[in-house]
């Protein structure tokens, strides 16, 4: 018997790539560092767009014209995205509408007003031409009732920024929609794109606008729509402002038995449904185990912060999904609908979720 040797099976084209001296090519983070360096707007999927101006529209707000990556989608005129910037080595993000229409430069535009403690707003507005920012995709459904219907859109303070959108969508198509918006602020200084509004109404002829100044006349109320826009129950409407204003219109809207016919997009947090149960929970994650406590009607994002962790949040409305959080058990009612979630894992978003027992998550 002649015994041979049998010759080594030759490597697969997939083993071969995979050999360590091929490492830095199949690293991913390599590859992003590498095209980073060479375009900070480049990047294997990420979204970013560089800062091409920083507009003064009123002394507490700014408008920042964003170029995009190849990677952005693009949007509907209403829709909102989120602003990631990096402050002193950590990353930050908050949801911010886009002020006008697609355009055919691809620009982009965010209308920010700066807040006396807002981390992220602040920052915006220090931003200048040429810096590289971080923004997701575009998403929400605001315009989803503006159709050829006749319009009612209400807005105070900065939820005037996705009503710029749609009405510059409008101009656009030079559409002749009836449309009456009602605006509040507390006077014309802090009236946010009333140049630009002005031109609208000179553009669409269907278009009526009416400006209230709190200093002058008292706050916005809901009961102000029947004096300005008599048929305001026989119009489709959009509402965008601070909480306390929209919390209002929309109960008006619930007592005439109109809900359906409006459209809310929140500004800032909204308020949470007011949970009678003051019990404390106790919350645990990570490896090896760690624990702090969490109030029924608390949410569990707010309680992390409280205990000094810092997990990822963007709009903190149950809007971006950027704390959206795998629980491995528990039960913890939705602060936004009041609806239970099932005892067993699943994914939560952390600023609109209150603990109903104790809770364990990956944080």
């Amino acid at each position: 018997m002649i015994l041979t040797e049998s010759a080594a099976p030759k490597p697969s084209l997939g083993q071969w790539l995979r050999h360590p001296a091929w490492a830095p090519l199949n690293d991913a983070a390599a590859w992003q560092r590498l095209t980073t360096a060479i375009n900070p707007l480049w990047s294997l999927g990420e979204v970013r767009a560089r800062v091409v101006r920083n507009v003064i529209e009123t002394p507490h707000v700014r408008s920042l014209w964003l170029k995009p990556n190849r990677h952005f989608r693009g949007f509907q005129p209403g829709q909102h995205l989120m602003l990631e910037l990096e402050i002193a080595g950590v990353r930050h993000s908050r949801c911010y509408s886009l002020s006008a229409a697609p355009r055919r430069d691809g620009l982009l535009r965010l209308t920010i007003k700066a807040k006396d403690r807002g981390l992220v707003s602040l920052a915006a507005h220090r931003l200048e031409p040429g810096q590289i920012v971080r923004i997701s995709q575009a998403s929400g459904d605001f315009a989803s009732k503006v159709s050829t219907a006749p319009l009612l859109m209400i807005s105070a303070g900065s939820g005037i920024t996705p009503m710029l959108s749609i009405l510059d969508g409008h101009a656009n198509t030079a559409a002749t929609t009836d449309i009456c918006l009602i605006h509040g602020a507390r006077d014309s200084g802090d009236w946010i794109g009333a140049d630009e509004l002005k031109q609208r109404a000179l553009q669409l002829p269907g278009l009526k606008i009416h400006f209230h100044g709190s200093a002058e006349s008292g706050r916005l109320r809901a009961q102000d729509l029947h004096t300005l826009v008599p048929d305001w129950a026989d119009r489709n409407a959009l509402l965008c402002g601070p909480d306390d204003f929209m919390q209002a219109v929309e109960v008006h809207y619930a007592e005439a038995g109109l809900s359906s016919r409006l459209q809310s997009e929140s500004f800032g947090r909204r308020a949470a449904l007011i949970d009678t149960d003051a019990s404390t929970h106790a919350i645990t994650h990570g490896k090896p185990e760690q624990m702090f406590t969490a109030n029924s009607g608390q949410s569990l994002l707010e309680a992390a912060e409280a205990a000094g962790l810092q997990p990822r949040f963007g709009c903190r409305r149950g809007i971006c999904m950027s704390c959206q959080c795998r629980k491995h058990s528990g039960t913890v009612k939705n602060l936004l609908t009041g609806q239970l979630s099932s005892p067993g894992e699943e994914l939560i978003q952390l600023c609109i979720s209150t603990p109903q027992s104790a809770v364990e998550l990956a944080l």
